[in-house]
């Protein structure tokens, strides 16, 4: 998937708060999620999932 210059510091704050969220706690976990995140750059819809499922599957070790 090709990342715009915009996406690409924006994924890596998305995929670094998924691996934080998914970290036990104790207590509740206060930071921003992934989503919060992804919403940033205001995305269609179509190109929100893309951006997630990349996210995804680089914190599960499956992406670039």
């Amino acid at each position: 998937m090709e990342l715009t210059r915009a996406e690409r510091p924006v994924v890596r704050r998305a995929v670094a708060a998924y691996l934080e969220a998914k970290r036990p706690h104790k207590g509740q976990f206060i930071g921003p999620t992934a989503d919060e995140i992804l919403e940033e750059l205001m995305p269609t819809p179509v190109r929100w999932a893309a951006l997630a499922a990349l996210v995804i599957a680089t914190a599960e070790g499956s992406g670039p």
